[in-house]
């Protein structure tokens, strides 16, 4: 298998279609990945669950993909995985909570979820103010796609049989939402913000 240790290099290859860089992606990080979703689910079978459906949306949407961190977006939306999946069960509760915020390492950053702090609670209250405001400037069929898939939860066919458009024209409008989110954000917050913003979007 070919050395694609460069982030750019993987990143390219990917955003190309290569299949061994793909490869290498996911041997490189799902040890790392397995442990860090292991310190919020519990469940070892969620835990390859989560992984996996989270490789499989970066490959799907990585042609959106800007030159970025790999690891760092792949931890963030592996975090927003494991968040969900703990709401989704009704078991994060405040000790869970502080818990999961007080975790050291490097990996910190990506658990931002979790961090109950008023100075996170102010940021993501502006982060989420953002989000209307990109949300107000798309087309307004380009909105109406992008509030169906990232809000509302439907696939593709289901947003085309419900406007009567074709899956295409769905992918097409969700990608153009994608674009200019990817373009607010990058130009207004730090990397690592838009790194969590480009992971949520990802992670729909």
């Amino acid at each position: 298998m070919a050395d694609f240790t460069d982030e750019k290099i993987l990143l390219k290859e990917i955003k190309d279609g290569n299949d061994q860089a793909f490869e290498f992606l996911f041997k490189s990080y799902y040890p790392r990945l397995r442990g860090y979703a292991s310190r919020f689910v519990e469940d070892q079978e969620a835990v390859r669950d989560i992984i996996q459906e989270s490789f499989l949306k970066f490959w799907e949407k990585r042609e959106l993909i800007e030159a970025i961190s790999v690891s760092a977006l792949l931890f963030a939306m592996v975090r927003n995985a494991c968040l969900n999946y703990l709401k989704h069960l009704q078991i994060v509760e405040q000790h869970n909570v502080e818990h999961l915020a007080s975790i050291a390492g490097r990996e910190e950053l990506y658990s931002l979820d979790f961090n109950p702090s008023p100075e996170y609670t102010l940021l993501y209250n502006e982060l989420q103010e953002q989000v209307n405001v990109v949300i107000d400037t798309l087309p307004t069929r380009c909105r109406e796609v992008f509030i169906m898939s990232r809000f509302d939860k439907k696939k593709n066919r289901e947003i085309a049989e419900a406007l009567s458009i074709s899956t295409t024209a769905v992918e097409k409008h969700i990608a153009k939402a994608l674009t200019t989110f990817s373009k607010h954000f990058k130009d207004k917050y730090p990397l690592d913000i838009y790194i969590v913003i480009i992971a949520w979007l990802l992670s729909d």
